[in-house]
């Protein structure tokens, strides 16, 4: 059985041995594949290099829109520089509860960068659906990935139609999450993904908890567990690939 864990920021494990000993639980758990994030420049570098040295991991760059604040002069240049490898964007998006007079012009320009480049985009979105969804329709990345999936259910047509996929973490795993879970069953199969958003609190696992998340997941949608593994992970290379 073949995994894709479609979120996670490996950068942030706080040693070389624990990140080891976490990608070493990914191989055994048949985690094949899985999107590094960064989140500011200064771990750009480090994202790039941990891909590097690991087997299945796309790297994912960009500004999350919690430190849209600290960017300084000549920043998109330098992403635009280091997105001309194997690279996504992400990890990009607009947070309302953590708002900023800068965040939605940073957003903007890395939705402009995907365009150009013609790459797909992790997005975080918090309380900003309705704007979130005027700028994809401005700016028409190629393909974009809504991380840990907090909207209606009811906005699932509107995002696939502009290209988007949806990811669902260990939330769903909680029956009182109803809303979630609808949403869950609206989004069409070939644009479903998981995360871990390792190593995050209540992901001790690691990406390996991929498993858990994708079992809950096939019980709620009446599929079995193997079946949707597999389609999520050909979802993940899809999505990687710009197939939308």
């Amino acid at each position: 059985m073949k995994y894709f864990d479609a979120h996670n920021h490996l950068q942030d494990y706080g040693s070389p041995s624990e990140l080891a000993g976490a990608l070493a639980a990914a191989a055994a758990a048949g985690v094949e594949g899985m999107l590094c994030c960064a989140t500011r420049p200064g771990n750009w570098q480090r994202v790039l290099a941990i891909a590097a040295g690991g087997k299945g991991i796309t790297p994912c760059l960009g500004v999350h829109p919690w430190f849209a604040v600290e960017v300084r002069g000549g920043w998109l240049a330098r992403l635009e520089e280091l997105l001309r490898g194997a690279a996504g964007l992400g990890e990009i998006g607009l947070d309302a509860v953590r708002a900023t007079a800068c965040q939605e012009e940073v957003f903007a320009g890395q939705l402009k960068l995907a365009k150009k480049l013609n790459r797909p985009a992790v997005i975080h979105c918090v309380g900003a659906w309705g704007r979130l969804l005027a700028l994809l329709r401005e700016h028409r990345p190629p393909a974009f990935l809504l991380h840990a999936y907090g909207g209606s259910p009811e906005l699932v047509v509107n995002f696939t139609a502009l290209g988007g996929y949806f990811s669902f973490g260990k939330e769903i795993m909680a029956p009182e999450r109803g809303k979630l879970r609808a949403a869950l069953k609206t989004v069409p199969r070939g644009r479903l993904l998981f995360e871990t958003e390792a190593p995050a609190p209540g992901a001790a696992s690691g990406p390996a908890g991929i498993a858990d998340i994708v079992a809950a997941a096939a019980g709620i949608l009446g599929v079995e567990h193997e079946e949707l593994a597999e389609l999520a992970y050909r979802n993940g290379c899809n999505f990687v690939n710009l197939k939308v």
